[in-house]
Parts: C-alpha cells; structure tokens; sequence
C-alpha cells in the first residue's frame, strides 16, 4: 500500500510539473490573421485554413498565434464562383517576434479567380512591452 506522504509527493510533483509548461503567449509570439476588405487596394480578406498542417480554429474571429521563424500557411480566397483549387494558395512565412501578419487577397481578376496573398506586418505593442528585454537580449 502506498503511504500518505509518497501520495503527497506525487501529487505535488506532477502539479510542479504541469505549471511548468508553457504556452505560446509565455514568450516572444506573432499572430496571423486574415485582413480587411478594400475596394481601393482590391482586396479581399484571406482566411488562414491551417499554419503548418494544423487546421486553424475560429479562423474567420481570432487570430492564429505562431512561435517566432518559419511556417507554412494554407490560405483560402473563399469566393463562391470559380475552380476550388484556384481559391487555395501555400505561403512561407518567417514569422517575426511581436509582429502581427494580415493576409489579403488581392485580385486582379475576379471573374476567373486571379489573386494572390499580400501580407502586411504591424508590431504587437502588448507583446513588445512584455518582452522588450527578452527580444534586445536576442
């Protein structure tokens, strides 16, 4: 029979233990997320499907928070005419710390679906003030 105090221990390990894991907002992050509408530039918002194979939650509302270096992203031009697979583009993103991604799709031809990605990067001031001491140290 096991005692009471290797109970305790035990117990009081494996809390130790799974306070110390991290999250992704823990350290130095970016986020990515699908931009705005704009008639001027002709752009639509992208929505991000999955960021290095794993499929994005809430994609249309939150954004996806992303370690810091390179990901893989699945972006989808969700248009209701049009070939599926024309909708679909894989970008390479080298994800900077406390840098915000909003991916657009700019078109140049709606009637046959001719787009590409623009991603435009914006400083997180949250996280910079967070971590200023961490990303100067880096």
């Amino acid at each position: 029979m096991i005692s009471r105090k290797t109970i305790i221990l035990l117990a009081s390990l494996a809390l130790a233990a799974a306070c110390s894991t991290t999250g992704i907002y823990d350290g130095p992050y970016a986020l990515v997320e699908g931009g705005t509408r704009s008639a001027v530039r002709k752009e639509f918002p992208a929505f991000i499907n999955a960021v290095d194979g794993q499929t994005t939650f809430s994609r249309r509302y939150y954004p996806t928070p992303v370690k810091p270096g390179k990901h893989v992203l699945d972006v989808y031009f969700g248009l209701a005419d049009g070939a599926s697979y024309k909708q679909y583009r894989r970008i390479e993103l080298d994800a900077a710390e406390c840098t915000r991604y909003r991916i657009v799709a700019h078109y140049s031809n709606l009637t046959h679906v001719e787009w590409g990605p623009v991603i435009y990067p914006e400083p997180i001031g949250e996280c910079l003030a967070r971590f200023a001491q961490k990303t100067a140290q880096n």
